[in-house]
């Protein structure tokens, strides 16, 4: 009898030990089956900018960096640059349709279908690549409308090289009478605009044209930023410089929303939380800071420097005003607030000058 609740018991234990076992087993699975939405990502990226470019090695790369190290490995990124994939003007749809993750070009090359980006290519609105990419995205976090233009994608940062200035090899331009009859290289469907309000032909050609264009005499100057002073050596051919700011060159970055969608909400906050403002005004920066070497590079070659301040803006500014009064009417009339966003445009452009200058 006493040997019998001996076993008994011990029966009872090892029944005790393998309930507990399996509630570890089951414990363990369920661990598991949390776990398993969060699965791992390569992430193809496509632009323009070839592989060495700052805009890949400090910012998409950075990104790539911070997003792996705080998903812990779980999703990396695939860099296909230089249109590896697709042109300059495929890589916003490329984006739409998954073709890639995530895309960065210049809105210009999508003529037409973002008209309210278009705003930071009005006349003397930027000031600095970083000044431009903050307007930009505050524009894009305060107006829904703007919003609604990137709605079959997910934009990761909206940025903006520096201000586009004047650059000649043969003609110093002070003056708007200084442009008629000239053949001006220009950078964008607002940048013919701009030109052909100044009297001047606008010719459309790659940057990679443009130097051996001034030298030959091809085109008389060039609408362009000063980070190709550098970039592009145009310094080379350059003797005049006319300082405006007569346009912005905007660019973006966005993730395919199918990709986006296939994050977990963690993850999609972890990507969230290292994309926006900050990283847009970094982006900025390096045209800045290229755009700075440029600048102090054609100087020491010896360019002539003509900055438009005061009263020699005015007459700048009076020939190009009514293309601004154009775009407002014409975004009002395709159902935009168009006064709304130019004025708040022009309020984030002296708020910032004034805390530049504090």
């Amino acid at each position: 009898m006493q040997i019998s609740n001996i076993k008994n018991r011990v029966l009872l234990i090892i029944l005790l030990i393998f309930i507990l076992f399996l509630a570890a087993c089951n414990d363990s699975w369920a661990v598991e089956s949390e776990n398993s939405d969060e699965e791992t990502h390569n992430l193809i990226v496509s632009h323009f900018q070839p592989g060495n470019h700052p805009i890949q090695t400090n910012i998409l790369e950075g990104l790539a960096s911070d997003l792996n190290e705080q998903t812990d490995g779980r999703i990396d990124m695939e860099f296909y640059p230089s249109n590896t994939l697709g042109d300059a003007g495929s890589q916003y749809d490329m984006a739409v349709t998954r073709e890639a993750d995530i895309a960065l070009s210049v809105y210009g090359y999508s003529s037409g279908r973002f008209p309210l980006v278009t705003v930071m290519e009005l006349p003397f609105l930027a000031e600095s690549a970083e000044h431009a990419s903050e307007i930009l995205m505050t524009l894009y976090e305060e107006f829904p409308e703007m919003q609604e233009e990137h709605a079959d994608t997910h934009p990761l940062f909206l940025f903006s090289a520096e201000p586009a200035q004047i650059i000649s090899k043969d003609f110093k331009i002070e003056t708007p009478d200084d442009m008629k009859g000239l053949r001006v290289r220009s950078p964008s469907q607002m940048g013919n605009d701009i030109i052909e309000a100044l009297g001047a032909t606008p010719i459309s050609m790659p940057m990679g044209d443009v130097y051996e264009s001034l030298e030959r005499g091809v085109i008389d100057a060039a609408v362009v930023p000063f980070e190709t002073l550098y970039n592009y050596s145009f310094h080379e051919v350059t003797n005049y410089i006319t300082i405006g700011d007569f346009s912005a060159t905007p660019f973006f970055s966005v993730m395919s929303e199918k990709t986006y969608e296939d994050f977990s909400e963690a993850d999609q906050q972890t990507l969230d939380n290292l994309i926006g403002k900050d990283l847009a005004k970094e982006a900025g920066s390096i045209y800045d800071a290229d755009g700075e070497i440029g600048l102090e590079t054609a100087i020491e070659n010896g360019a002539e420097v003509i900055e438009l301040e005061g009263d020699a803006l005015i007459p700048w500014e009076e020939a190009l005003e009514p293309m601004v009064n154009e775009w407002i009417e014409q975004r009002t009339e395709e159902g935009y607030p168009a006064q709304e966003i130019y004025d708040r445009a022009m309020e984030l452009k002296e708020e910032l000058s004034d805390r530049e200058e504090d």
